[in-house]
């Protein structure tokens, strides 16, 4: 996961008829339980998968899964992923809530539970969580994944953590063969890395050395797919200089 910056809101989230629909909610949430015996919940079928919506998440999370960090053509190939419930008994107020809008791998999005747990998870546009520190990343044998909270008393952390490596790795034979495309895209990715650190440290010329020099920059960015498993590796980590990444 990285952090990511949110830019302004798409302009479908503020349609008319979604902000009836919060007008109306907000509304009902204030009548008493005997008064809403009586009276309809508000309810709105306005869809929020629009254009602008996925052109947003281009724009700000780079057409990436915000857990996986897998990176598609656009973002039109993942589900709208609500980061908090919108379930009515929770929170249906953030059905349209641009800040609990996520692009998700659809994988992704079924692994992670419907019900927010105990302390919830970590989210990459909180000012105050930073995914980037929080997690520990490791990568092993054929793409197999490691995450670990880095403060084990950092309950976000911990659930953030277990959740990745159910997403990567499974949790019973069945998902763990589900989820072995991605650890097969992570070890090609793995394997190319280490190839161009190789060929930009054997470089002579320098025009040689430049190019590796922006190849590795773009592999590593945080643009492109992986990016904090990629750059937990112990030869990035030994040989790429800071000014290597974005």
């Amino acid at each position: 996961m990285i952090k990511v910056q949110r830019g302004a809101a798409p302009e479908s989230l503020q349609k008319p008829e979604i902000q009836q629909y919060l007008s109306e909610l907000s509304a009902y949430k204030n009548l008493s339980e005997e008064e809403r015996k009586g009276v309809a919940k508000p309810e709105c079928n306005t869809p929020y998968r629009n254009a602008d919506l996925f052109e947003a998440f281009d724009r700000d999370f780079f057409a990436k899964c915000y857990l996986s960090e897998k990176r598609y053509a656009n973002s039109w190939a993942m589900d709208v992923e609500h980061f908090k419930a919108k379930a009515f008994e929770q929170q249906p107020e953030l059905k349209y809530e641009w800040t609990n809008l996520y692009p998700a791998d659809h994988d992704a999005n079924m692994a992670k539970p419907r019900k927010d747990p105990e302390g919830g998870y970590l989210d990459p546009c909180s000012a105050v969580d930073d995914v980037e520190k929080d997690l520990l990343y490791m990568l092993g044998p054929d793409g197999f994944t490691s995450f670990k909270a880095a403060d084990t008393s950092n309950i976000k952390a911990c659930k953030t953590s277990a959740l990745l490596d159910k997403i990567h790795n499974g949790n019973d034979a069945e998902s763990n063969k589900k989820s072995a495309t991605l650890r097969q895209e992570i070890f090609k990715k793995e394997k190319k890395i280490l190839n161009t650190i190789i060929e930009w440290q054997g470089a002579k010329m320098p025009q040689d050395k430049f190019e590796a020099e922006m190849k590795l920059k773009n592999l590593l960015s945080r643009k492109t797919s992986f990016t904090m498993l990629m750059r937990s590796l112990s030869s990035v980590r030994r040989f790429i200089p800071e000014y290597f990444l974005d």
